[in-house]
């Protein structure tokens, strides 16, 4: 008997659940943790949104891809192994090479993402494509939630305080995702992705 899934996703699903999450905690602000979760889920939404709009059709084009070789050797060699216990004989290993270097290798940070979203050279990838051009004022923001964002995920022992003016970040980073769901021309919406679903949790932050 198979085992059933109990979760399917792909990176514009993950992007697209991440931004519903914060939709979600903006409508419920008087959450006490709201602003947590806002900084959580706007980090994953933001970078989701990030490397769909970097990715295109070349997956490598978001990850390190930079492995040194005993580090190669080391991950091919378990990936030998991992196929011969699935009882697959690799006779040529050779063919494993990419399939290595994808799995071993790391995504992008958020910070080069965002350089490269920034990049006319890789963003050009069709005809109504446009390059994201960062205010000052976004990058600031971006900047801040990234740094909430850590300090929740790594929370050391510690009081922490935050007050109702850090709250104009929030929309300056939707004012980014936006422009990278749906203005970038480079997400491609297909099956249960919708374009028009993501449209409607944008105009969540506008109330």
């Amino acid at each position: 008997m198979r085992d059933e899934f109990i979760l399917h996703t792909d990176e514009l699903d993950n992007s697209i659940d991440y931004l519903e999450k914060a939709a979600f905690y903006y409508k419920n602000r008087k959450d006490k943790y709201c602003f947590k979760w806002l900084m959580i889920s706007l980090h994953g939404a933001l970078y989701g949104f990030g490397v769909c709009a970097v990715k295109g059709i070349t997956i490598e084009r978001v990850l390190e891809m930079k492995l040194g070789k005993a580090k190669f050797e080391q991950k091919k060699k378990e990936t030998v192994k991992y196929y011969e216990q699935m009882g697959f004989v690799v006779e040529n290993e050779s063919i494993l090479d990419q399939v290595v270097d994808y799995n071993a290798s790391q995504l992008l940070s958020i910070w080069d993402i965002l350089d490269y979203c920034q990049d006319e050279g890789i963003m050009t990838q069709r005809l109504d494509s446009k390059v994201l051009k960062m205010t000052d004022m976004q990058h600031q923001a971006i900047k801040k939630m990234i740094h909430y964002r850590n300090e929740f995920a790594h929370f050391k022992p510690k009081a922490l305080g935050i007050t109702k003016s850090e709250q104009w970040i929030i929309k300056e980073i939707i004012n980014v995702i936006k422009f990278l769901a749906l203005e970038s021309g480079n997400v491609f919406y297909k099956g249960s992705h919708n374009k028009e679903d993501v449209e409607k949790l944008i105009c969540e932050f506008n109330t």
